[in-house]
């Protein structure tokens, strides 16, 4: 692993990064002076993201000289005015990202106080343990500065977050604040520590950091609800309409906002895990059924690769297909081929034929009951049940073949990760009970 991809590891890991829409939780790079400005509209909240960039974030040379609107540098220069803050203000060490502050107006003594909340987060503990791990030398006062910058940058990133899946900021201005947001925090490091410091804590020189994250933030995708990985942003929106992907879009963001909003209830002690696991449930079900509502089949497999990635919000990218019980949930039967999907079940097989093979598996399921009930009861002993569970799998097989063709069987019922053993058993029966097909099924295993 070279430098870069470790201090990506390390920015990744500890920052939790989840995608643009996800909120990026990058590592950012910054310095105890003034960092670059912004020029933004009077109301970047009204920022449309399905035009050009209407809070456009340009950085300037000072803060000076911002190009803020007047108002708003008035505003900015007064919450950041060295009376604000006199602790922090005459630490060196400890500075703030005041321009976005201002875009997103933070009031610099609520930053202070909502900061501390991020103390006791996951993600600032993460941190802190790898500070104290790799900088075992550091001093009170530069770890104190440390701490006191690591939670301005997430309490900033959260209030960025909001501003950005809310849509009160469009894409383009949120790449652009998480790009200035980062490199803030990056350069409070090289403030901080000395060269071997840094380099040991995020094993990459400071003069690589910026293209870094230049370069991390321009890959990042416009869309972060596509799981396809075979379409490109152009083909997406070749085959998919801009409006749709954008309400799309917006019903996204509506359920990584209510995921958002979940943790921090579960932090604050408001919310249990079990309370937790069902609101995400029916946020990401109703994000699932919008998605069904706005979007053919096509568009579908088309943004996600299948309905089974756009329902477990991930594309398989190798066997098993099928996760848990979703294909007893769906069909009524377990799928034991591996490599075959719902989706393709649907596809490949004709309903009937499924309907078919639901009943005899439920009946399958009801003398498996039976005979574990005997069991239990001391009506059969364990040698018996296993000779009879064997002659209700071999009667549930022949009643499959004889509505199914081989390269339909194959597809539900081919397990090759089975137990060598259990072959001549199978083979056995096969021969004991062929069932021709009729040709005009096109069986071609026959």
């Amino acid at each position: 692993m070279n430098k870069q991809n470790k201090i990506l590891f390390i920015v990744l890991f500890f920052v939790c990064f989840a995608a643009l829409a996800l909120g990026i939780y990058f590592y950012p790079d910054a310095g105890p002076t003034p960092p670059p400005g912004f020029t933004a509209t009077d109301n970047p909240a009204a920022a449309d993201k399905t035009k050009p960039d209407t809070a456009s974030l340009t950085p300037t040379a000072s803060s000076a000289e911002t190009g803020l609107p007047a108002k708003a540098a008035s505003q900015a220069a007064e919450k950041h005015s060295p009376d604000a803050s006199k602790d922090d203000d005459a630490d060196p060490f400890v500075s703030f990202p005041e321009d976005l502050m201002a875009l997103l107006d933070i009031d610099l003594a609520a930053l202070e106080q909502g900061r501390d909340a991020f103390k006791n987060t996951v993600t600032h503990v993460g941190w802190m343990d790898r500070i104290n791990d790799v900088l075992k030398n550091l001093d009170s006062a530069r770890k104190a500065a440390i701490i006191k910058n690591h939670t301005t940058l997430l309490y900033v990133k959260d209030r960025l977050n909001e501003a950005y899946l809310t849509g009160r900021i469009n894409h383009e201005t949120f790449k652009k604040a998480i790009t200035d947001l980062m490199k803030w925090h990056q350069h409070t490091y090289s403030a901080i520590l000395s060269t071997a410091e840094y380099e040991a804590l995020f094993e990459i020189s400071p003069e690589l950091v910026d293209d870094t994250i230049e370069e991390i933030i321009n890959q990042a995708p416009e869309y972060s609800f596509v799981l396809n990985p075979n379409i490109s942003e152009k083909a997406l929106k070749e085959q998919v309409p801009g409006y749709k992907l954008e309400e799309v879009d917006s019903h996204f963001k509506k359920m990584i906002l209510t995921r958002d909003q979940i943790g921090k209830q579960i932090n604050a002690g408001k919310m249990n895990l079990d309370q937790a696991r069902e609101s995400m449930a029916a946020s990401q079900h109703e994000f699932i059924q919008k998605c069904k509502e706005i979007l053919t089949e096509e568009e579908i497999n088309t943004i996600f690769g299948s309905v089974t990635a756009l329902e477990t919000g991930a594309v398989q990218t190798e066997a098993p297909a099928v996760l848990g019980d979703t294909d007893k949930v769906e069909l009524g039967f377990e799928i034991e081929n591996p490599a075959t999907s719902i989706d393709k079940v649907k596809e490949t097989v004709d309903p009937q034929k499924i309907e078919d093979i639901r009943f005899f598996y439920q009946e399958r399921e009801k003398e498996r009951e039976k005979v574990i009930e005997q069991l239990d009861a001391g009506e059969i002993p364990p040698e018996q049940m296993e000779d009879i569970s064997r002659e209700i799998d071999a009667a549930f097989e022949e009643n499959c073949r004889a509505v199914l063709t081989g390269t339909e069987y194959d597809l539900l019922f081919e397990n090759s990760d089975a137990d060598p053993q259990e072959t001549p058993a199978d083979a056995e029966t096969e021969n004991d009970n062929p069932a021709p097909q009729p040709a005009a099924e096109g069986d071609d295993a026959q």
